[in-house]
């Protein structure tokens, strides 16, 4: 099989997942890479095809055990043609439950032919305590030996309509979504507007920019971490306690998992 153009796209709020994406992108040898960031509203607005000498490495974070709220919207301007995909999730070193058989079905969907997937852990967007600083050195390590057989795989693929399909982990039916827990300001905001200008989903309003809308929210955690003086948090007693005990429950380390 031959692949004329490597095109890195992910959606990636709090920049992980770029992070990830472009890492497996760059260790696919000598291509110049395209690289395409779906954050933003604007840019999931854009249609888009890709084609069969493309090789597509797709990135979405995963919440709560399923892809962003926003999926449906990501994938309804993408389209393939037999185009060769790499599904990718990264997860807060927890779950990562069915959010990547979910992406692999939305990628085939979109007339992709997935040749790969891997689930990698990410420093957590809400805690970051939990995963600090992954991926690490050893995850790098294990990221560039999952290029080097990614590529040996594409040389030995004749055609990608006779590729094998390839199993991930993940039930179907999904995982119910979760409601999201929404983030809010207090009087330590200096509406500085970081927030409204860092959120994919346009939840924050110029006129106030200590509340959030609720039905747009999708929980993602980039205004509470773009807010210069912290004053953006989830005040939900119940979630903090959950977030807290999260520390204890996934501070075992977990290894990057790969389906090739």
């Amino acid at each position: 099989m031959i692949i004329n153009r490597v095109t890195s796209v992910y959606f990636s709020p709090n920049g992980t997942t770029k992070e990830i994406v472009n890492k497996v992108a760059k260790g696919m040898g000598d291509y110049e890479i395209q690289e395409i960031d779906l954050t933003s509203v604007e840019s999931r607005n854009i249609k888009r095809n890709f084609e069969k000498d493309e090789l597509l490495i797709f990135g979405l974070p995963v919440y709560s055990d399923r892809l962003p709220g926003l999926s449906n919207d990501i994938f309804e301007n993408i389209k393939g043609n037999n185009t060769p995909a790499i599904a990718i999730v990264s997860y807060g070193n927890r779950e990562y439950g069915d959010a990547l058989l979910e992406l692999k079905d939305n990628l085939i969907e979109a007339d992709m032919r997935v040749i790969s997937g891997a689930a990698i852990v990410a420093e957590h967007c809400l805690n970051k305590n939990i995963a600090t600083s992954r991926p690490d050195e050893r995850d790098d390590l294990k990221i560039a030996d999952y290029a080097n057989r990614i590529k040996e795989k594409i040389k030995n693929i004749q055609t990608i309509e006779t590729l094998e399909d390839i199993h991930v982990k993940g039930n179907y039916p999904y995982h119910p979504i979760k409601a999201n827990q929404i983030p809010t300001g207090d009087d330590k905001c200096i509406e500085c507007g970081l927030c409204k200008t860092n959120c994919p989903v346009n939840a924050i309003r110029e006129s106030n920019y200590r509340l959030t809308d609720s039905d747009l929210c999708i929980g993602c955690g980039s205004c509470i971490n773009v807010c210069p003086t912290g004053a953006r948090a989830i005040r939900n007693e119940g979630f903090i306690h959950f977030i807290k005990k999260l520390e204890e429950i996934a501070k075992e380390r977990k290894e990057i998992e790969f389906f090739i």
